[in-house]
């Protein structure tokens, strides 16, 4: 007999009602927009990380460049350049800045100064990422 009671108790539960599923669906939804917001932002500092990984390749070449120059031929002075590079299919261009300062006879300071852009950090709002690599060359 106890049996019988337990099967009666059964037949009334016949699953899910639509509000519930509805509930658990906006459940879901929610849980999946947080998701979403997070590949986001990290899919935005993986292309900061690229781009500033350029930037530096770019001052470390330019840097190796001047460096095996002859130290006569070095002539004090700023010089400016665009570099464009191509990242997941979008350009980016990068402002070099390169500055050689006489310090005395034997001695040369050279600054090289690599800027870009990105999203809101942009030359117009002064803060533009950037990176920069200093150095003496000696006669």
């Amino acid at each position: 007999m106890g049996q019988a009671v337990t099967l009666n108790k059964l037949s009334h539960c016949r699953g899910l009602t639509l509000v519930e599923v509805l509930i658990s669906l906006v459940i879901i939804l929610i849980v999946f927009m947080g998701l979403i917001q997070s590949a986001l932002v990290s899919i935005d500092h993986n292309f900061i990380n690229e781009l500033r990984d350029e930037a530096v390749r770019i001052a470390s070449a330019l840097h190796v460049e001047t460096r095996v120059t002859a130290f006569d031929t070095l002539v004090e002075g700023t010089t400016n350049q665009i570099v464009t590079r191509t990242f997941r299919n979008i350009s980016r261009n990068f402002k070099i800045i390169r500055t050689i300062a006489d310090l005395d006879n034997n001695n040369k300071q050279i600054t090289i100064t690599v800027t870009w852009e990105w999203r809101d950090r942009n030359e117009a709002s002064g803060t533009e990422y950037d990176h920069t690599i200093n150095s003496i060359l000696r006669r």
